[in-house]
């Protein structure tokens, strides 16, 4: 089943001017009510360029429910339909300004798995979810035609 998940304004830091740097060179975009709710951007090597990545960060975090529907999609194509119970993203990594990683963990089972997006022209392309790379660009007509035959289920 999907969820919007990473959507309250409370908690969710998009503007660039509340964003703030972390001794661990950590920027946290989202503040949940527990612990494992806290997602944070990791600029590990790029402390330097916070300032000019700040704007970027927003960006993200305004658009992290988006990315997350997106790995709950491909999931439930692949027959893991409680996605949204079993983990959460933790850390998100910017590889570059067009290339962003999402670290999920599992909150049942102990394990994480990167979820790996190219971001074009507004859009969030997704490249890799855990072992699974080079993802082809028809998996979201896939995903239509199950979720239009019935056999994925929205919340």
């Amino acid at each position: 089943m999907l969820q919007k998940r990473y959507t309250d304004t409370e908690k969710l830091i998009t503007n660039s001017a509340e964003l703030k740097i972390t001794e661990d060179a950590e920027v946290l975009i989202y503040s949940g009510d527990k612990w494992y709710d806290k997602v944070f951007v990791d600029l590990n090597g790029k402390e330097q360029q916070f300032e000019e990545l700040k704007p970027h960060i927003a960006y993200i975090a305004e658009h992290l429910c988006e990315m997350d529907l997106i790995a709950q999609k491909y999931s439930a194509l692949h027959g893991d339909s409680e996605f949204v119970q079993g983990y959460e993203i933790a850390y998100v990594y910017l590889d570059g300004l067009d290339k962003i990683r999402l670290l999920y963990y599992g909150m049942i089972e102990n394990t994480e798995f990167y979820v790996v997006f190219s971001h074009v022209k507004d859009k969030f392309l997704l490249q890799s979810f855990g072992m699974q790379k080079n993802i082809p660009s028809t998996w979201e007509k896939q995903y239509n035609k199950a979720f239009h035959s019935g056999r994925i289920v929205p919340t």
